[in-house]
């Protein structure tokens, strides 16, 4: 009996000790006057960027984290370091984070999502972020495991991170989902503005210090409006703002007088925004012949084919292959009767240096005319991380 009256007491302990300190969380995490949540599919590291600008343009004393290819914390002065983090991401970190910044005096923090789990995202904004505006980059076919297999299902899911009372800002242009956003949002008694890409003069993006896309500008605008800040004091603080070490920048390389420009789009994995950045990058380089690496995981069987067929669509005058699912990918082109060369996991140049696969690359060339090579569907693989090796070396 005494044993159990001592856990009961035990219990009664700990539950008041952690709601003490649920308490002071909040009162730390209420004392940032502006709690800016990021979510969406595509751009999510680089809007958390241009708002945490904005915001300092506007005279806020400003922290932030984005959870891209790197996490970062993001600093008042417009400085960043790395997070630091130790083990696999995990949301409660976002905790300590926003308690950190209140102690640091923060007037606003912009914290990009680091939730896939639409359960997560809504616990993120509902028990940690109690955010007054959240922004939601986008709607894409990703993740489709856990956020849906059509576009409606994913705008559901990602609005479960709305908050409540606030505003909520989108680019998003499909009406369709516009209006579920809208009506998600009411539920919460929040309102929606949708970030119009053709506000964004399209000669400000060359102050860009990376491949800058309007739609991204048009929610900066939008925020810059609710701060009260000018617009082109706001597109010169994003354009000033340290870009995200994933961002994408057109790369000029040089080998044995061969004109290469690289284009890093392993992150882009969705069809919609991968078919946007080809057309314009096609646009820019009218007369290179078109190569595009599909670097494929294990894990991440599901893209294969997507890719495979995207490539044929797109009309690249080759297919590159790393990673895995090679087999698969010859099945798709070879349908098309599509030339192809597989450089990964199941060829016998797997364990080849980056200046051997772009080497091999180059070989299979058009040598007569200059190279657009693409990179795309994932990031990580063996073959992938050594070309980079060689690209980042590359002036």
């Amino acid at each position: 009996m005494t044993a159990y009256l001592l856990y009961g007491l035990c219990l009664i302990v700990y539950g008041g000790l952690t709601i003490r300190h649920a308490r002071r969380f909040q009162q730390a995490r209420d004392r940032i006057g502006w709690r800016v949540h990021v979510n969406g599919i595509r751009g999510k590291s680089t809007v958390t960027r241009y708002v945490a600008a904005i915001f300092r343009a506007a005279g806020y004393r400003t922290f932030g984290k984005t959870t891209g290819s790197a996490a970062r914390i993001l600093q008042p002065d417009g400085q960043d370091f790395d997070f630091g983090r130790r083990g696999f991401p995990n949301v409660n970190e976002q905790v300590p984070i926003l308690w950190k910044f209140s102690r640091q005096r923060a007037e606003a923090a912009v914290i990009e999502c680091m939730a896939v789990n639409p359960l997560y995202g809504e616990w993120l904004e509902q028990k940690i972020m109690c955010s007054q505006l959240g922004i939601l980059t986008n709607v894409r076919l990703d993740h489709m495991d856990y956020l849906g297999e059509t576009l409606p299902q994913i705008a559901l899911s990602l609005a479960r991170a709305t908050p409540k009372v606030g505003l909520l800002i989108t680019a998003e242009v499909d009406p369709e989902l516009q209006q579920i956003l809208r009506a998600e949002a009411a539920k919460r008694g929040s309102n929606l503005l949708i970030a119009d890409p053709a506000t964004v003069n399209p000669e400000s993006l060359a102050g860009f210090n990376h491949f800058a896309i309007e739609a991204n500008v048009a929610i900066g605008y939008l925020v810059a409006d609710q701060l009260g800040l000018d617009r082109q004091k706001a597109l010169q603080a994003m354009q000033s703002a340290q870009p995200d070490p994933g961002a994408f920048r057109l790369q000029q390389v040089e080998r044995d007088g061969n004109c290469i420009t690289w284009a890093n789009l392993f992150a882009v994995n969705d069809r919609e925004s991968f078919v946007d950045l080809c057309e314009r990058l096609f646009v820019l380089h009218p007369k290179h012949q078109r190569v595009v690496i599909l670097n494929n995981r294990r894990d991440r069987q599901i893209r294969v084919e997507l890719f495979a067929e995207l490539a044929v669509q797109l009309a690249f005058d080759l297919v590159v292959s790393f990673g895995d699912f090679e087999a698969e990918v010859n099945q798709v082109l070879a349908r098309h009767q599509w030339p192809v060369i597989n450089l990964g996991n199941s060829s016998s140049l797997r364990e080849a240096s980056g200046e051997q696969l772009l080497a091999q690359i180059l070989e299979a060339s058009n040598p007569t005319r200059p190279l657009l090579l693409i990179g795309t569907v994932n990031i990580h693989t063996a073959q992938a991380e050594r070309l980079l090796d060689v690209m980042d070396n590359s002036h």
